[in-house]
């Protein structure tokens, strides 16, 4: 489910509720990786191919790809874009997607339409 959030005036559309169910366990267990927490960090910096996250991080790419693949499936990266290696290869360009996370643990109808209002939003990080 998707809100707006005002904030002083300001509209912040990345908003994300999730009631529990198969989506958010796999958030959340995306979120309990610590390679993936590594991962998001380092693209908050830049934009990076697998290439490189696997060589700044040191990790085989096999297991790269099947972090990036559980942050692909669970929308919290996203390619940004694709560039062409030195042998004609097409390199994806990972990039996180910046939103709020909100985890309820029970299924109350919350209204689609619904306008949360907030003064401050902070980000965990």
């Amino acid at each position: 489910m998707r809100y707006a959030v005002q904030k002083e005036d300001q509209s912040v559309n990345n908003l994300e509720v999730l009631f529990l169910s198969e989506d958010s366990r796999k958030l959340v267990q995306a979120l309990s990786n610590a390679n993936s927490i590594k991962i998001l960090q380092l693209l908050g910096t830049r934009g990076m191919s697998a290439g490189e996250l696997a060589e700044e991080l040191g990790l085989g790419l096999n297991t790269l790809k099947y972090n990036l693949d559980s942050l692909l499936e669970v929308d919290l990266i996203r390619i940004s874009g694709t560039k062409w290696s030195q042998r004609g290869r097409k390199i994806k360009i990972y990039e996180p997607v910046e939103k709020i996370i909100i985890l309820l643990p029970g299924r109350k109808n919350v209204s689609e339409t619904g306008c949360l209002k907030t003064k401050t939003i902070s980000t965990i990080g």
